[in-house]
This record gives C-alpha cells, structure tokens and sequence, in this order.
C-alpha cells in the first residue's frame, strides 16, 4: 500500500472515478445512438436498393454479377500474393536456379509482303 496521500494524486480521487462513470456512460450513449441512426440510414438504404430492383430485374442481376466477381477477385488477391511469396523465398516448391545461361529471346521478324497473284 502507498503512503501517497489521495490529494497528491488527482486521479486517485472518489471525484475522478464519478467523472469516469459519467464520460463512459455518456460515450455509451453516444454509441447507441449512433448505432440506431446507422440503423435507419441502412433500412431506408435497403427500401431504395429493393425498389430499384423491382423497376430493373435485369440490371440488377448484372450488378450482382459484378459485385461478386469483384468479391472473388479481392478474395483471390491474398492467395495470389501469398503463393508468389513461397515461390520468391526459395522454398521447396520453387524450382532450383541452375547456372546455365538462358536462351536469348527471339526476335521478331516483320510479316512478309507477297505480291499479289495476277489471274489470266
């Protein structure tokens, strides 16, 4: 036990502990109600979004389409990234370097011009 007394310390206080109750619970209310309003904002959001969906039905799956390709497309990115991680540590999976030099790239050579065949 400390032989601090509690006017030295501000914090240690029966006043401090009042006004903490006091912040947490208006912080909790504040929470609350930001909860509902987040609430209300997303049920007149859905209201639109299916009022949308009955005036265009064909619209509306192509959107839905899209999104989840979008969805399975940001799902894939980590495998991705993480499978070109494994394969640029050098691990097991990745194939050995080996010392022989690599084969020079082809050139390419432009298409060839014929003459045109001439009909008798």
């Amino acid at each position: 036990m400390s032989s601090i007394p509690n006017s030295a310390i501000p914090h240690a206080g029966p006043a401090a502990a009042e006004e903490g109750e006091t912040q947490t619970l208006s912080r909790t209310e504040a929470l609350s109600q930001r909860a509902s309003d987040l609430k209300a904002r997303a049920t007149e959001q859905a209201g639109r979004l299916a009022g949308l969906v009955r005036d265009n039905p064909k619209t509306a799956i192509a959107a839905g389409a899209a999104v989840a390709a979008g969805v399975a497309a940001a799902a894939a990115v980590p495998i991705v990234r993480a499978a070109r991680r494994k394969s640029a540590n050098g691990s097991a999976a990745a194939a050995p370097k080996t010392a022989a030099p690599k084969a020079p790239a082809r050139k390419r050579v432009p298409a060839r011009k014929t003459a045109a065949k001439k009909t008798t």
